[in-house]
């Protein structure tokens, strides 16, 4: 019996250690329940020989099995004890792991958040940090069927590979990404994920460049009215970047405000297709907000006029970490004129999205982020961050002031706006590329690309190096994108085994003069490149290709580049090959891990092609 209280206070020392965060209240937890152990094993061995009528009453003398426990519980008390005593000298316990979900375009913002509570909690905990916050990114699109399926593999996903592990919580952009995953769980009659949704700050749609005039009274304009200003100006060539809507909720509240007239309402077809084609010629990158203007960043300009969140561009404008290309600060341009903010504009709504999944330890921890978050210690490094205070209005998930009343009905209208595409894709088939099965992935990447293409749309499938006894790198000609038509791309895909090395300049060459031959009319003509590597066919050199490229693209045509493998945009010296051609092309250098090159695909290929 004694033997046994020794170990229960055994436990509950080491459980002391594990529950309290204080070093102190530790060390004395575990000696009290030493003492009270020690107490205890005495008084049941006592009384337990009186009833057996071993022992009569009086002083109680030793027992070996006393002393046994009290052994016991002097070592449990000893170990608490040097364990507490080493982490004060030395490395900190193990922090609890909080996986964090956000969105592309906020992943610099909340990883500087994030790492602040972190060191909140050092703070209260002797320099330790409570949490080790993991932070990754993946779009709606991607995350939205996973998440209402809370986690679990699908036909075609494996988030756990995909994505990453099941997030303790997720910060998207706009209550748009949430509804999408409410849809998914109520069509498909699911259990909700969603247990709590709250809004932790808030991000207008603004107006900014060098062509925006100043407004000076910005509470009797609204941004439809300005933006359709600028559209209408005849001393200059129009131009207005923005965010892909089908990819971006900033991009979706974008078109919002430019698919409407000076009244507000949503224009016409044809007054539509003409501002989504000035939207797209101006857009170098149209991605998303971080894409858009890390375009500019790069190349040290600023841009004419854009749509985006303040969030992004006061980031842009102190030169901070926008993610994709920007990963890294860049000098900011000189003399950037301030943006056109407007109390009516729309605006994304920054939502702190709790699951009901989360385990009690986890829920802490999260718990802990959102509390903090919503307090007055928050606001400065929020603010620093380029993040203004929540409103009200914007808290609700199905009546939200921040957004638009129908914007499906905004998606719709720009579907109908864009113009059909001409695509030549170009898939590396080197012998790096059957490494690690990078060429089947390719494969499935394109079956999915494929999925955005509409019968208006026009696709054609080459592959480099050329195979022995075939004279060109064509595959399959560019046609209409019949069903036909889409199996003969995937069909005669699967047919190509990797092999030789990559003249990758030299097909870039070649496919884009080939585009160019032909008369384009009003349609969008792109070649995408899916590459492991850079150059290595002995083509005319990177110089003499970026120059032929830049002309090709100056009549029409644009270049993308998805990088896999050990591809990469950038290199230790800044730009590398792959994202000079593509800066020269006025497309972009996607890079995407292998796992994730389908989703990678299908994004890009949904901007290219109008899907009817």
């Amino acid at each position: 019996m004694a033997v046994t209280i020794g170990l229960a206070n055994l436990g509950l020392a080491f459980y002391a250690l594990d529950a309290v965060e204080n070093r102190w209240v530790k060390l004395t937890a575990a000696m009290m329940a030493a003492a009270v152990g020690l107490s205890a094993a005495g008084f049941v061995e006592f009384h337990t020989r009186l009833i057996d009528g071993i022992v009569p009453p009086g002083p109680m003398r030793s027992r070996p099995a006393v002393a046994a426990a009290a052994a016991t519980i002097m070592v449990a008390a000893a170990i608490v004890t040097v364990l507490e005593l080493t982490r004060a000298d030395g490395a900190c316990p193990q922090a609890l792991e909080l996986r964090v979900l956000t969105a592309p375009e906020g992943v610099p913002a909340v990883r500087e958040l994030t790492h602040e509570y972190a060191l909140v909690t050092a703070r209260a905990n002797n320099g330790c940090p409570a949490v080790y916050p993991y932070v990754y990114a993946a779009g709606t699109a991607t995350v939205s069927g996973a998440l209402a399926r809370r986690w679990a593999d699908a036909a075609t996903e494996r988030p756990l590979e995909q994505i990453g592990p099941r997030p303790d919580l997720w910060l998207p952009d706009s209550v748009l990404d949430v509804r999408r995953v409410q849809d998914i769980v109520v069509k498909g009659a699911l259990p909700t994920p969603l247990e709590r949704v709250t809004s932790i700050a808030t991000s207008p749609i603004v107006l900014a460049g060098t062509d925006v005039p100043d407004v000076p009274d910005s509470d009797t304009h609204t941004l439809p009215e300005l933006v359709s200003a600028l559209l209408s100006r005849t001393d200059r060539q129009p131009s207005l970047a923005a965010p892909d809507p089908a990819a971006s909720p900033a991009g979706l509240l974008a078109a919002d405000v430019y698919l409407r007239g000076a009244g507000g309402e949503l224009v016409g077809p044809d007054v539509a297709h003409r501002r989504a084609r000035v939207v797209f010629d101006s857009t170098d990158s149209a991605a998303d907000e971080a894409g858009v203007l890390c375009a500019f960043l790069r190349e040290g300009k600023a841009p004419p006029a854009v749509l985006t969140s303040l969030r992004t561009w006061q980031r842009f404008a102190a030169g901070r970490a926008l993610g994709g290309g920007c990963q890294v600060p860049l000098p900011a341009p000189a003399d950037l004129p301030e943006p056109v903010v407007l109390k009516s504009a729309p605006a994304l709504d920054h939502p702190f999205v709790q699951f009901t999944w989360t385990g009690e330890r986890q829920r802490r921890a999260v718990e802990g982020f959102r509390d903090w978050l919503r307090s007055e210690d928050a606001d400065a490094h929020l603010s620093a961050a380029g993040l203004g205070e929540p409103h009200p209005a914007c808290s609700d998930l199905d009546l939200n002031a921040c957004v638009p009343h129908d914007p499906d009905r905004t998606l719709a209208l720009y579907e109908k706006a864009k113009r059909p595409g001409r695509v030549l894709l170009a898939v590396d088939a080197s012998g790096s590329m059957a490494e690690a099965g990078r060429f089947t992935v390719a494969v499935q990447g394109v079956g999915q690309a494929l999925g955005r293409l509409g019968p208006s749309d026009e696709v054609g499938l080459w592959s480099f190096p050329a195979a022995r006894g075939r004279g060109s790198y064509e595959l399959v000609a560019v046609a209409p994108g019949s069903d036909r038509h889409r199996r003969a791309v995937t069909d005669t895909l699967r047919t190509v085994r990797p092999a030789g090395v990559t003249p990758l300049y030299d097909t870039v060459l070649d496919g884009m003069g080939s585009l160019a031959a032909r008369p384009g009319g009003d349609r969008i003509r792109a070649m995408v490149v899916l590459t492991d590597g850079e150059d290595s066919g002995g083509g005319p050199g990177l110089r003499a290709t970026v120059d032929r490229v830049r002309r090709l693209a100056a009549a029409g045509i644009r270049l993308y580049v998805i990088a896999t493998g050990e591809a990469r945009c950038d290199n230790l010296q800044g730009a590398g090959p792959l994202y000079q051609l593509a800066r020269a092309g006025r497309g972009e250098c996607l890079r995407a891990a292998p796992e994730a090159v389908p989703e990678t695909m299908a994004r890009l290929f949904e901007n290219l092609w109008s899907g009817q």
